[in-house]
């Protein structure tokens, strides 16, 4: 089996130290007007720790779930990252590097890990870790965990991943909600072997340690005992339908946790704070600060003011801010963090109807839109024609970015780096409004929400460019820009009741595979959510994934990306390349591009001078 080498450049950033000016001292003279030698000015002292148990992390994305079945979004995942262990993890900054962490090694073909030509990985558990409720690890937990996921396959979360490698489809549900899986297939997904769980693929998958890393909450190991206890799947066929895609924030795990990890839940209060204490029975390093507090807090101002004054240890800055932060003192600074996330413009082809007071009217009639409203060619068309790259990456991310056109961002393998995106260009734009609905949307215009997360100015600033560009077009185009709470603003997403939005991709794994599937796949996160179906995308997403020869890889993956282009599917407009700001008293931090955020880092941080 030949594996796909994948070399990402990580930028390497040092700590600075935070150092003061020194004062001149008043000169005194001798009563014999002899001149003294002067004293050398003392340096100023350091401003005191504050908190110096405690890592504060103002944000303003609100956690949305706990359940590792259904959590797929930056926030809930930056949590559940310090709460559970998976088997292995990424070594330091490499992406293409592991190191085992409930594993006592990482398989590979020379140590007999990896048989079976790439079907079959054996990870060896370790011995004596304890889970949060007490509990002691077993394989068979780490089995379950996995299974329970694939049984619950959650509507647009994680789940989707384990059954591309184990069954080779994409769900267990067909496109109407029907079951169409056999438990047995799941049954035998993942086993065990006295001390070491066995993973059997359906075929060789060559990113499958960067999947077990667990970029996303999927991989993340837990007590069977307590869900069970819980009133959890009991890991057996005959309730499994049982426990499939539970409704909204029913999910057993929604505001609990029971992982192995450095630490573990002392509470959370949803929208406001969320807050996670050291687990003082972890199997390994022990962790240097005492308690993590994740805080929503949505004004720019007041999160400024945080870190400044030390009230937070680290906050989110968005790119707008960048030029006002590196003016500030006692800061230790990041910059130009290449990154792998992706970000856009989804055009929902099938838009939920049913109480769905974005959409107004539901008619073509100058007061709403239709369901299908972004289904005609033409109206994706006048909004990809609308849409100032320029100006968003010069004015609203301060040049901190890159247009990858494409799913596929720059730094992975068959990019391809020819295409260039449509132009900003009005009258195209317009050209297509007038084709919309043979003339109907530019005779009686339509009204719509556009909303983006609270908090967020890049995709505020974005909205508002986006609509002002399209209702200068006709003045009967009416859109209305406002913000709604980051979790609500995901179940919109999930709901399909979300006409257009803007959102972002962080690899689940660093391979092309994981980012056609979701935005172009009829039965992926994005693509699935917003209606787009073609046959011929889906066919060779579906071979490329498992494809060992690079030449055919390549050549899949070129023809995807053009067909991206063709259908207008939506606008890919950012590969994010960023700074990271926090207190130059925490120590600790590195960067890995396939982190969430970097609260992540929370285990390995510490705050000293």
């Amino acid at each position: 089996m030949k594996k796909v080498l994948i070399t990402l450049l990580v930028l390497a950033v040092a700590f600075s130290a935070f150092a003061g000016g020194t004062k001149e001292q008043a000169k005194k003279q001798a009563p014999s007007a002899e001149k003294k030698a002067e004293a050398p000015a003392p340096a100023p002292a350091k401003p005191a720790i504050k908190n110096p148990d405690t890592l504060v992390y103002a944000t303003y994305g609100t956690i949305d779930t706990l359940d590792t079945a259904k959590a797929y979004d930056t926030a809930s995942w930056t949590m559940l990252r310090t709460m559970y262990d998976t088997l292995v993890t990424y070594d330091g900054s490499a992406t293409d590097k592991f190191v085992p962490v409930l594993a006592t090694e990482v398989p590979t073909v020379a140590n007999g890990g990896i048989t079976n030509g790439g079907r079959t990985y054996r990870f060896k558990v370790r011995k004596g870790v304890k889970f949060h409720n007490g509990d002691t690890l077993t394989p068979e937990d780490i089995a379950y965990s996995i299974k329970r996921n694939m049984v619950l396959d959650v509507g647009g979360g994680p789940d989707w991943i384990w059954y591309y490698i184990f069954l080779g489809t994409y769900s267990s549900r067909d496109g109407k909600g029907n079951i169409v899986v056999d438990f047995k297939g799941i049954d035998k997904a993942v086993t065990t072997d006295g001390d070491y769980v066995v993973f059997n693929l359906k075929k060789p998958f060559p990113p499958l340690l960067g999947v077990v890393a667990g970029a996303w909450a999927s991989a993340s190991v837990y007590s069977k005992n307590y869900i069970v206890s819980n009133g959890g799947w009991d890991g057996t066929e005959a309730t499994w339908k049982k426990y499939n895609n539970p409704k909204e924030n029913t999910e057993t795990m929604y505001d609990k946790e029971c992982g192995t990890g450095p630490y573990k839940l002392d509470r959370w209060e949803k929208g406001v704070e969320m807050v996670v204490i050291r687990n003082d029975n972890y199997w390994g390093p022990e962790p240097a600060l005492k308690k993590g507090i994740y805080k929503i807090v949505k004004e720019w101002s007041t999160r400024k003011l945080m870190l400044i004054q030390g009230d937070a240890d680290i906050a989110t800055v968005d790119p707008l801010y960048y030029p006002e932060m590196d003016k500030e003192k006692g800061l230790t600074v990041y910059r130009n963090l290449p990154t792998l996330n992706v970000g856009g413009i989804n055009f929902n082809e099938k838009i939920s109807t049913q109480d769905n007071q974005l959409i107004y009217s539901g008619k073509l009639d100058g007061e709403g839109i239709p369901g299908n409203f972004f289904a005609d060619k033409d109206i994706r068309l006048a909004f990809i024609y609308s849409w100032d790259e320029q100006t968003f990456l010069k004015d609203i991310v301060n040049g901190h970015g890159m247009d990858p056109v494409t799913p596929i961002p720059f730094g992975l393998p068959y990019k391809d780096k020819s295409l260039k995106s449509r132009p900003f260009d009005k009258k195209k734009a317009e050209e297509h409004f007038k084709k919309a609905f043979g003339g109907k949307v530019w005779k009686n215009g339509f009204k719509v929400d556009l909303l983006y997360n609270s908090g967020n100015k890049v995709r505020e600033a974005s909205d508002k460019m986006l609509s002002e560009n399209v209702m200068s077009l006709n003045p009967k185009f009416k859109i209305n820009v406002r913000g709604v709470e980051w979790s609500e603003y995901v179940d919109m997403i999930r709901r399909r009741t979300m006409p257009i939005y803007f959102i972002g991709w962080a690899p689940d794994y660093p391979d092309p595979d994981n980012y056609v599937y979701p935005y172009m796949h009829s039965t992926g996160t994005y693509a699935g959510r917003a209606g787009y179906k073609n046959p011929e995308a889906d066919k060779l997403i579906e071979e490329a994934g498992v494809e060992l020869n690079p030449a055919k890889r390549k050549e899949m993956y070129y023809r995807l990306q053009q067909i991206w282009l063709d259908d207008a599917v939506g606008i890919i407009n950012l590969q994010g390349v960023g700074n990271r700001y926090m207190k130059n008293w925490v120590k600790g931090a590195y960067y890995n591009p396939m982190q969430s955020s970097p609260f992540d880092l929370l285990p390995v941080l510490r705050k000293q001078y």
